[in-house]
């Protein structure tokens, strides 16, 4: 076979990924000749370039990165599905170029007939766990990631924004497949890129190579995972989406496990870790004009925390037009508000300067208000507004740069790529890491098994746990199906000192 050898890029910061993606555009890997070999690092295919349509692919998050070579933050498209609803702010076209369909190129998939390769050994099993899950003694893996290697310049070292996360990512896998190695179990993986095209993943999908897989690991646009989420319904194959947090991918589908936690998720994990840690004699839910059907999330956990299915309802603030004096719901009590608002930032920051020059007007600390995300995002934020206000909001992703573990694997990602790692390779390493392990004890089946091991990761903790549905045709809650795995575990990060700390 052809591959690109692992090893440490020459040169410093951007130029290493900018190689390493030269590296990527000029390999065309071919089919394997040990279907399972020990770990590799195999380098995405290329081929022709693919077919685009002219409509825009889902949004992705925006997320501001450092850029060394300017000393400035640029704005990137980051691999993050919107979460739920959630609409994100869309980027200068200038500062980072969308990942769009635009027609210009035009996609030949490869025969549906290619056949593999032949002399490949026959997959030995090794005994039976449980759920009807098989041990073998090696797993066939795709990494199926948007490099976007067709949108690469000759004529210039400059990267597409968008493919930098997708580097970042598998780059951070490397280092975890490297320290898995062992004579005991053994992965053929093979690494695609998707080029964010919903043709070109159906090719992946028909290729004799994805047939062998049992590990799916990837994409990250809502189109695209749920091609492949139904490509896997029904066979011995797991999806494992890294990055979309969107509800609706797929239904009744066990095959499918999605890492980032849904917006769901995140309401109720905020609202469980008010209730339990504030003491508040009062929970207010605060919405603006036209968003409270968002606040139904609160209430029916308030009523599984209480465990009071006729509890009186939390306390509702609607909000239209400016924020109003909140010294009335401050004067005598403790209160925590709830705000579940991401896309208005003016909003966010009048909110808080109320709280703020309320809670001084009690000269006490009584308040605690809980956020987004995106609200770690917003740049009209006061630092004295955030911490006086007592704020705390949910995140997918808390990277502790004091923690060991966490230096190390910097100190190791520097010194094989000469750039450090951003969040995505942390990300990589982490989700490589778990479902390898998970795969090797497990088997094929291992999904079922996920419930029984959480554990404590670099960026977060995984704890997931099977999703149950109700067929609309059931007529008990017996009937209930898995609809797919989901971590629910959402880190809750308090403003102090000013910067965010993890509190959960």
């Amino acid at each position: 076979m052809t591959s690109v050898p692992s090893r440490r890029l020459p040169s410093s910061g951007n130029n290493a990924l900018f190689y390493c993606l030269l590296a990527l555009l000029l390999t065309t890997v071919t089919t394997s000749c040990e279907l399972f070999r020990p770990v590799d690092s195999t380098r995405p295919t290329t081929g022709t370039r693919p077919d685009r349509g002219s409509d825009d692919l889902d949004p992705v998050q925006s997320r501001r990165v450092f850029d060394p070579e300017t000393g400035t933050y640029i704005y990137v498209n980051a691999p993050t599905e919107p979460m739920d609803t959630v609409t994100w702010k869309e980027n200068a076209t200038a500062d980072a170029p969308p990942i769009v369909e635009d027609g210009s190129h035009a996609y030949t998939p490869p025969p549906a007939t290619t056949p593999l390769a032949p002399g490949l050994p026959p997959v030995r099993q090794t005994g039976t766990g449980r759920n009807g899950s098989r041990l073998l003694t090696g797993y066939g893996v795709d990494f199926v990631l948007p490099f976007l290697t067709d949108r690469y310049r000759g004529e210039t070292e400059r990267l597409d924004a968008n493919s930098l996360w997708a580097l970042h990512f598998y780059s951070g896998a490397e280092l975890a497949m490297e320290e898995l190695r062992s004579p005991d179990i053994s992965f053929d993986v093979r690494v695609q890129d998707s080029r964010a095209n919903a043709r070109k993943v159906e090719s992946i999908i028909e290729s004799p190579e994805y047939q062998r897989s049992q590990l799916i690991i990837g994409p990250y646009l809502k189109q695209q995972v749920t091609q492949l989420a139904e490509a896997v319904r029904g066979q011995e194959k797991v999806l494992i989406s890294p990055y979309s947090a969107a509800t609706g991918i797929t239904e009744s589908n066990p095959n499918y496990i999605q890492v980032n936690p849904t917006l769901e998720t995140h309401l109720r994990s905020l609202l469980g870790h008010a209730f339990r840690t504030q003491g508040a004699d009062r929970i207010v839910l605060v919405a603006q004009a036209g968003q409270r059907a968002r606040l139904a999330y609160f209430q029916d956990e308030y009523k599984l925390l209480t465990g009071d299915d006729q509890v009186e309802p939390l306390e509702e603030m609607i909000i239209s037009g400016a924020v109003p004096d909140l010294s009335q719901y401050l004067r005598g009590r403790r209160t925590v508000f709830m705000v579940p608002v991401y896309e208005d930032e003016v909003f966010v920051s009048n909110f808080l300067r109320q709280v703020y020059q309320a809670t001084a007007a009690e000269g006490g600390d009584n308040v605690a208000v809980y956020g987004l995300p995106q609200w770690a995002e917003f740049e009209r934020l006061n630092a004295d507004f955030i911490e006086g206000a007592n704020v705390h909001i949910s995140s997918s992703v808390f990277i502790d740069p004091l923690n060991s573990q966490v230096r190390e694997f910097r100190r190791k990602f520097y010194e094989r790529y000469n750039a450090l790692p951003r969040d995505e390779a942390f990300i990589g390493y982490d989700v490589t890491s778990y479902f390898f392990r998970m795969a090797a004890r497990y088997g094929t089946r291992f999904q079922f098994e996920l419930e029984r091991n959480p554990e404590d990761m670099m960026h977060t903790s995984f704890q997931f746990s099977p999703v149950a549905v109700v067929p609309a045709t059931a007529t008990d809650l017996e009937e209930a199906v898995i609809d797919r795995f989901e971590n629910k575990f959402v880190n809750i990060l308090r403003f102090q000192d000013y910067a965010y700390k993890r509190v959960n």
